[in-house]
């Protein structure tokens, strides 16, 4: 299967242009800043849940989690990993994370993995 894409010598030529430009002062990158990662009580993994008007099952589902282990952690049995407190804190103030969430299409010269998963 032929690719669409420009051969990777003129890719590799734009992105060093890229680069020089920005190294000029000439260019600015785009960037977004992440909130940091919290933890959030039993209670607080209710509130939310309830704040987005779904039921356990229905949030469970959402983080692919079983219902007993959401429920685990609203009685505050147990705590969600790294990856879902990230995920409960998105839930919980998604305007913290729009410019991170905002999908941008890639500007030319930008490198992105073929589709098909080959190699370059």
């Amino acid at each position: 299967m032929k690719s669409n894409r420009e051969p990777l010598a003129e890719r590799l030529s734009a992105a060093l242009r890229e680069g020089i430009s920005y190294a000029r002062s000439e260019l600015e990158l785009a960037s977004s800043v992440v909130p940091s990662g919290r933890m959030y009580s039993g209670e607080e993994v209710a509130a939310i849940r309830k704040r987005r008007q779904m039921t356990q099952a229905q949030f469970a589902k959402l983080l692919a989690v079983n219902v007993k282990t959401l429920q685990s952690w609203e009685q505050g049995l147990r705590r969600p990993s790294k990856p879902t407190m990230r995920l409960l804190q998105i839930f919980d103030r998604p305007e913290d994370f729009q410019s991170v969430l905002n999908v941008r299409e890639p500007h030319a010269g930008t490198y992105s993995a073929a589709e098909d998963g080959s190699e370059v």
